[in-house]
């Protein structure tokens, strides 16, 4: 029962608690010392009634199981829902002598399929969107703009003289390194803009909205120059640039595809001038 997944609790026949699991311990809040000798009524939110609590006693004091609901307030002042089962334990003699309670935690298992849904769909060590999120947001924003809707341009950005970075100081320096720029790419985009990272040092940049060649050469110039300012980490300053590739839907590309294909191609023909700007895929 200590290593079962469920919180579980033991109280005597007055509902005095006699034992708890580490699940209990973790979900509650409190330490067993604070718990052994009191009843369960700590842990009351105040959201159930008198019936209800009445209802439960009359059941189990009956020798029957009760399962149900319950809203439970933790020791930080949190509130965590369950099911819940308690169940009365008897002696031979068909006397109730302790009573069992298991919980399923609904909020626990909620954030657990909320963890497992970030992780899906975001990268591990930037936290940005991952190449199979920003693929399907990608996709959605074509679906609309072929609607007549918000009209779609991708950024490809790729570092410069980012791999000597790897080779010289190692990769831990190197992660590091695509964290902050993680940050200024971030923080170099409007709100409604989504940054991901492809993989390695390849970062993408979905924009919705009417942008003229302008507007675009503004937002890439800001990139290249967040980019190329210094990066001091660990006693290190570390010298990094960006070579960005544009593409527009539907000029450059009518589905997701060909749209980061021509945004890339874009971003290699800035690579082969040297790096550090920034460059519109060719029409057509």
């Amino acid at each position: 029962m200590e290593g079962a997944a469920n919180a579980i609790l033991i109280t005597d026949r007055r509902g005095r608690i006699e034992w708890a699991n580490s699940a209990f311990l973790r979900i509650s809040g409190y330490d067993l010392s604070e718990l052994i000798g009191r009843t369960p009524a700590l842990l009351k939110s105040g959201r159930q009634d008198r019936d209800f609590y009445k209802n439960l006693w009359n059941t189990v004091l009956d020798g029957r199981p009760w399962q149900g609901e319950l809203l439970e307030r933790a020791r930080d002042g949190s509130f965590y829902q369950v099911n819940q089962v308690i169940t009365p334990l008897l002696d031979d003699q068909g006397r109730i002598t302790h009573f069992i309670a298991i919980q399923h935690s609904f909020t626990q298992a909620d954030q657990e399929r909320s963890r497992m849904r970030f992780e899906a769909y975001h990268d591990a060590l930037t936290e940005l969107p991952n190449r199979r999120l920003f693929l399907e947001r990608l996709d959605q924003a074509i679906h609309e703009a072929a609607g007549g809707e918000v009209p779609v341009t991708v950024m490809f950005v790729d570092l410069d003289r980012f791999k000597p970075v790897n080779d010289n100081l190692g990769h831990a320096h190197g992660d590091k390194l695509l964290q902050a720029v993680a940050g200024r790419l971030k923080s170099g985009v409007r709100r409604s803009d989504l940054v991901a990272r492809l993989s390695g040092d390849e970062f993408v940049v979905l924009l919705q909205g009417p942008l003229d060649d302008d507007d675009l050469a503004r937002l890439a110039a800001g990139i290249n120059r967040r980019i190329a300012r210094p990066f001091h980490l660990d006693g290190n300053t570390n010298r990094i640039s960006a070579s960005i590739g544009i593409a527009r839907h539907p000029g450059h590309g009518a589905d997701s595809k060909t749209l980061l294909a021509a945004a890339d191609q874009a971003m290699y023909r800035v690579k082969a001038l040297g790096g550090n700007g920034f460059r519109i895929a060719l029409d057509g």
